[in-house]
């Protein structure tokens, strides 16, 4: 009987296609000193998420530094044409002082959420970027996100976020490069693929706010 239904849910995957379901990549955190070696369809991304909440700037991060994802974005459909698969690179973090390096493919991205660790909802900013030759390292810009929240027994029990202040992509390019150049000397030419807005989009957060029940 469990075989049987195993076997028809194979069939039903491929009856409607898996390549419905995107593909996960992995990306490489980039380490100060590292040589950078780049495949010939890297790039590799940096900036920083900063984070303000409640009045008070988290820099520098202890537990709750940012986590983040980003996806593919699809370009516009061509007739006859094979549909493009979308791929999604998950787990990114920062270090304390807010800073990504990592190595990707090169292409077109969405940031699909960023949120600090133990914190929810998880907060879409609506933001993507453009960064399609191979080779080079790209500036994101600074995303600073000023966010009220609300803590449960001092995050014991939840770190809520209620809502989203402010949200906007900051260029400090000429600044965070040279602190770019001083970690990696050797590195690839940097430019500039600041984090914009997506059409039709704003930023909001993924998941309505629902505080805890509290019985007296």
């Amino acid at each position: 009987m469990k075989h049987s239904a195993i076997l028809s849910i194979v069939a039903t995957l491929h009856l409607f296609g898996c390549a419905s379901f995107p593909e996960t990549l992995s990306a490489r955190r980039a380490e100060p000193g590292d040589a950078l070696d780049l495949n010939p369809e890297e790039i590799l991304i940096f900036g920083r998420i900063l984070f303000t909440e409640n009045g008070k700037n988290k820099i520098p991060y202890g537990l709750s530094k940012p986590l983040w994802q980003i996806t593919t974005l699809e370009s516009e459909q061509v007739p006859g044409e094979p549909v493009e698969k979308r791929r999604i690179i998950p787990f990114l973090s920062t270090g304390k002082d807010g800073a990504f390096r990592y190595v990707i493919p090169a292409g077109r991205y969405a940031v699909t959420h960023v949120v600090p660790l133990y914190y929810t909802p998880m907060i879409d900013p609506a933001v993507g970027f453009e960064a399609g030759e191979p080779g080079h390292a790209y500036y994101l810009g600074d995303l600073e996100v000023d966010f009220a929240s609300w803590s449960w027994l001092g995050g014991l029990w939840g770190n809520y976020i209620t809502r989203i202040k402010h949200l906007e992509v900051v260029d400090r390019f000429d600044e965070v490069r040279d602190l770019f150049l001083r970690d990696f000397p050797s590195s690839y030419l940097a430019k500039k693929a600041l984090l914009v807005p997506i059409k039709g989009r704003l930023p909001g957060l993924k998941e309505q706010y629902v505080p805890p029940i509290i019985h007296k």
